[in-house]
């Protein structure tokens, strides 16, 4: 076991351009394998669900699951409001027993908690915010030595470019710079990162292609908006990646197409950003020029 992998094991005891829009396939479309990575992500929490109804109580509530879901796996969903806007996402784990973790924004745990409590209701099971634990990840040869200290793991559901996901004790190290180029790589938009609570459609942050969103499932909150806004198609917004030649700008600056406002950048990572941009009206530019801060970006959509 390698030094900092150790200190996961010795946590806290578990109790614009021409031709700037680019479509190219699934292979293509990404930078080269991002640098391997094996962090703790101190901007999550968990959440411990047990008991006989743990895995049914939310099934009618949340956009993918947690039905379903199997040792050695993990499922990407979220909870909306009943306007279809995202109040949060999160990973779920199997924990090996009758109960499941929750990877979520640290941000919205105590409210996330008391959320899942209401909808309980009468269904036998308890939820617990679990301090002493945290979320892990992993990519390259990280992953087979953060599973030895995990409680639950799993390759990340969003995407194989993001290795191996984990739930582990408290107050492993944080090296998560190369995890978030990883994912502006990856067009993986983060909760906290490129956007808060009831701040966007899940769509406008690419849950339906990042396995989130499971619209053949029945009922869950909102999912009358998601269902009529994934029906209808066209959708409007996206997240997408813009590689600049040098250092792309700062979070919040405006991108362009000519005098035509598109969005702006929500995170940052060397030469690469992401961004929540109208692609309906990237599109009606016809490939013209896309810039932030006057830098030329070529846009690549997820």
């Amino acid at each position: 076991m390698n030094e900092r992998l150790s200190r996961f094991a010795h946590a806290a005891p578990v109790a614009g351009a021409p031709d700037a829009l680019s479509k190219p396939g699934a292979q293509a479309k990404y930078a080269p394998m991002s640098t391997p990575f094996l962090t703790a992500l101190p901007a999550r929490a968990v959440i411990a669900l047990t008991g006989p109804e743990a895995r049914s109580f939310l099934q009618r509530v949340i956009t993918r699951g947690p039905e379903g879901i199997a040792p050695d796996s993990a499922m990407f969903s979220a909870l909306l409001t009943p306007q279809g806007k995202v109040l949060a996402d999160f990973l779920v784990f199997d924990d090996g027993g009758d109960g499941l973790l929750f990877d979520v924004p640290a941000s919205e745990a105590e409210s996330l908690v008391k959320r899942f409590t209401l909808y309980r209701l009468r269904a036998k099971a308890d939820i617990v915010l679990r301090e002493d634990l945290s979320a892990a990840a992993a990519l390259g040869e990280g992953e087979a030595e953060l599973k030895t200290v995990a409680l639950a793991s799993a390759p990340d559901p969003r995407s194989d470019r993001m290795g191996l996901r984990a739930i582990v004790p408290a107050g492993g190290p944080v090296e998560a710079a190369p995890y978030h180029a990883a994912r502006i790589a990856a067009i993986i938009p983060e909760f906290g990162e490129d956007y808060a609570a009831s701040e966007v459609f899940s769509t406008d942050v690419n849950h339906d292609l990042l396995n989130g969103i499971d619209y053949r499932k029945g009922c869950f909150v909102g999912q009358e908006v998601a269902s009529r806004m994934h029906r209808k198609g066209g959708v409007r917004k996206r997240t997408v990646r813009l590689d600049f030649d040098g250092d792309a700008p700062a979070r919040g600056t405006q991108v362009m197409t000519g005098e035509t406002p598109l969005g702006a950048i929500t995170s940052v990572s060397a030469r690469q950003a992401l961004a929540i941009l109208r692609i309906d009206r990237l599109e009606a530019a016809g490939g013209g020029p896309v810039t932030a801060d006057g830098l030329s970006a070529r846009v690549t959509l997820p």
